[in-house]
């Protein structure tokens, strides 16, 4: 069985679940995010481990569903409803993992990406259960996610949509958004910063833009808040993002009354 290599990593995605500030404070779930390199057809395994930092043990059920991108946004799909989908080969040891009290317990997940596929990411949640299996009181509580992607091909495609700019008046500073859309068939992490220059040419202020992870298909707002005071006038700005030693760049100006 051919295998692809991945990399964990604490990336600045959001949590792919909804999982609320007490519980991330008390059980904690790494790597956050792992990214896979590959070709279709190979597989790779992954350990994502569970800390317990409560007082009591906790129950999770691995489940891993495919993430999808419809609209320029990402939804969950259940395993087996993707066509060629990810999620349906992937294979959790154990299914069910146990954590004691001020412990930490590990699964590793074998992921298999199909010979034909357009997908290229999955989310593996950890959904809390409450009650006894045995009395069939099971019910699921609130979930942790790993997000897992595959880069296949060398694809990357980034196109840039126009600048935004949202001044505030009480100290001056600019909250500056751009949106960046993944026409490629591969994710891509683009870092971006923005520099700004006066009426004369001259750079008054830079600043960077936060990093984000773009699915293939995925729209999303990058933002950036200038860090220093600027007085009322005209300016204009260059941006750049790079991302899979590609260079995106683009221009924009703005007034501050």
């Amino acid at each position: 069985m051919a295998l692809c290599w991945g990399a964990g990593a604490q990336a600045p995605d959001a949590p792919p679940a909804g999982e609320s500030a007490a519980s991330q404070a008390s059980i904690a779930l790494s790597p956050a995010v792992i990214m896979v390199r590959c070709r279709p057809g190979q597989s790779t395994t992954q350990t994502l481990t569970i800390s317990n930092h409560t007082g009591s043990e906790a129950s999770f059920k691995v489940v891993t569903e495919d993430v999808v991108v419809r609209d320029g946004k990402r939804v969950f799909s259940p395993a087996g409803q993707v066509d060629n989908g990810i999620a349906a080969s992937s294979v959790a040891s154990p299914a069910v993992l146990v954590v004691k009290a001020g412990a930490e317990a590990s699964v590793q997940i074998t992921f298999t990406l199909p010979p034909e596929t357009g997908q290229r990411a999955v989310v593996t949640f950890f959904r809390g259960i409450v009650g006894d299996a045995a009395h069939g009181t099971i019910a699921l509580g609130a979930s942790l996610g790993a997000l897992i992607t595959f880069n296949a091909s060398g694809d990357y495609q980034v196109e840039a949509g126009a600048l935004g700019t949202s001044v505030q008046t009480a100290s001056a500073n600019v909250i500056f958004s751009e949106e960046l859309r993944n026409r490629g068939a591969e994710p891509v992490m683009p870092k971006g910063v923005i520099v700004i220059l006066n009426q004369s040419g001259k750079r008054v202020a830079k600043a960077a833009f936060k990093a984000q992870r773009l699915l293939p298909g995925e729209r999303l707002m990058f933002e950036a808040t200038n860090p220093a005071q600027l007085p009322p006038g005209h300016y204009r700005t260059f941006s750049s993002f790079e991302f899979e030693r590609k260079i995106l760049t683009s221009a924009g100006e703005f007034e501050i009354p």
